[in-house]
C-alpha cells in the first residue's frame, strides 16, 4: 500500500460510519494526498476506491477496501449501497463470532468451577481419613508415655506406609483428572512387558485387600508393547481397588491379559456381586457412583480417569457385569502391522 493508500484507509477510519445506524451512503471519497490537487492516477474515474466501515454499535472493526469497478467507470449509488450491505453483513457476522467466544468460555469457567466444587466435595472424605490415620498412628509412636513392643510398633507403620500410598494414588489420580480435562495428558510410552506390570499391581493389591484372593491369568509369550507403565499401571489399581472395595471379603480377583488380532486385552475380573444393568451406561462418568454403593468411601473419579488413560493410549474400555455372578472391566492396548504397540 503506498502513501496515498495509507492516508485514504485512516482517513476513511476517522470519518466511518457504524453499521447498522441507518446511513444513507457511507461512499467515502479519497482526498487529495500532497496537494491542492489529487494526483493523476487517483483522479481516474476506474482507479476509484471506497471504504466502508466494518463497525458495530460498540467499536471499529475495520474497513472494507473496494478497488476498481467490474467493467471499469465510476461506482454507482446502487454499488454503494450492495457494497455497504455487505460491509453491515461482515460486521454482524464479526460480532456473532465474538460473542460466540465469550459465551463459550464464560461456559467452561463454569464448568471448571462446577468440577472444582465437585471434586472438593468429593475428596473431602477420602482425603481426611488416610490423613487422620497417618497422624494417629505417628502421633502413638511419638507418644512418651508409653512403651510400645515392636509388633506394634510396625503395625503402626504398616498403618502409615498403606494410608500414605493410598493419599499418593488419590492426588494422582486429581492430578490425572485435571490432566484430562485440559486436554494436557501426554503419555510417557516405553517398551513394557504386560505381564510384568499386571504382576507388580497384583502384588500390592494382595498387600492392600489381604481378605480377598487375587490371581493372574496373562497368557504366555505376549508382544512387548510401548505404553506409559505408571498411567496404565494406575488404570490396573483403580480397577483393583474397585473390585476389592465393592466385594466380599474373601472375592476372588483376577487380572488377566490376552492377545487379540489388533490389540492386548487386560481385564480385571470378579465374582462379586455385580452391577446393576442401569447403572452400567454410567460407570465411566465422573463422580457417578450406584446407589447402594453410596454408603462406602469413594469419589467415583477412579473409572473416569482409567476411561481417559486408556483413551490417551488410542484403546478403548468397557465392563460386563451380571448380578449375582461378578463383574469384568477390559481394556486394550493397540497393536500395529508388526505386532507392537502403535505409537
Amino acid at each position: 500500500m503506498d502513501r496515498a493508500d495509507l492516508v485514504m484507509a485512516s482517513w476513511a477510519m476517522e470519518h466511518r460510519t457504524p453499521a447498522g445506524r441507518g446511513a444513507t451512503s457511507r461512499r467515502i471519497r479519497p482526498p487529495y494526498v500532497g496537494g491542492d490537487k489529487p494526483s493523476r492516477s487517483m483522479a481516474r474515474p476506474d482507479r476509484y476506491r471506497l471504504y466502508f466501515p466494518i463497525a458495530t454499535a460498540e467499536r471499529a472493526i475495520g474497513v472494507l477496501e473496494v478497488v476498481g469497478r467490474p467493467g471499469g467507470g465510476r461506482f454507482t449509488r446502487d454499488d454503494e449501497l450492495l457494497l455497504g450491505s455487505f460491509a453491515d453483513q461482515a460486521a454482524l457476522a464479526l460480532e456473532r463470532a465474538q460473542l460466540t467466544e465469550v459465551a463459550a468460555r464464560a461456559t467452561v469457567l463454569a464448568e471448571s468451577d462446577t468440577l472444582k466444587s465437585a471434586l472438593l466435595s468429593a475428596v473431602s472424605h477420602d482425603l481426611r481419613t488416610p490423613l487422620a490415620t497417618i497422624m494417629a498412628s505417628a502421633t502413638s509412636l511419638l507418644d512418651p508415655t508409653v512403651t510400645w513392643g515392636d509388633d506394634e510398633r510396625m503395625e503402626f507403620l504398616q498403618a502409615i506406609d498403606e494410608e500414605a500410598h493410598r493419599l499418593s494414588r488419590l492426588v494422582s489420580n486429581l492430578l490425572d483428572l485435571s490432566r484430562i480435562e485440559g486436554g494436557a495428558l501426554q503419555p510417557a510410552k516405553e517398551w513394557y512387558d504386560v505381564a510384568e506390570v499386571i504382576a507388580d499391581v497384583a502384588s500390592q493389591l494382595a498387600t492392600l485387600a489381604p481378605d480377598h484372593d487375587i490371581t493372574t491369568d496373562v497368557e504366555p509369550d505376549l508382544p512387548l508393547l510401548r505404553f506409559d507403565y505408571v498411567e496404565i499401571a494406575q488404570v490396573l489399581m483403580n480397577l483393583g481397588e474397585n473390585a476389592t472395595k465393592y466385594t466380599p471379603s474373601g472375592t476372588q480377583v483376577t487380572l488377566s491379559a490376552a492377545s487379540r488380532a489388533d490389540a492386548i486385552e487386560v481385564a480385571v475380573s470378579d465374582n462379586g456381586p455385580g452391577i446393576p444393568p442401569p447403572f452400567l451406561p454410567r460407570l465411566f462418568e465422573r463422580f457417578s457412583r450406584a446407589e447402594q454403593t453410596s454408603r462406602i468411601p469413594g469419589t467415583g473419579i477412579g473409572l473416569a480417569i482409567s476411561k481417559g488413560l486408556v483413551d490417551a493410549h488410542g484403546g478403548q474400555i468397557w465392563a460386563e457385569s451380571i448380578e449375582g455372578l461378578g463383574t469384568r472391566i477390559t481394556f486394550t492396548l493397540p497393536l500395529d502391522e508388526a505386532g507392537q504397540a502403535s505409537t
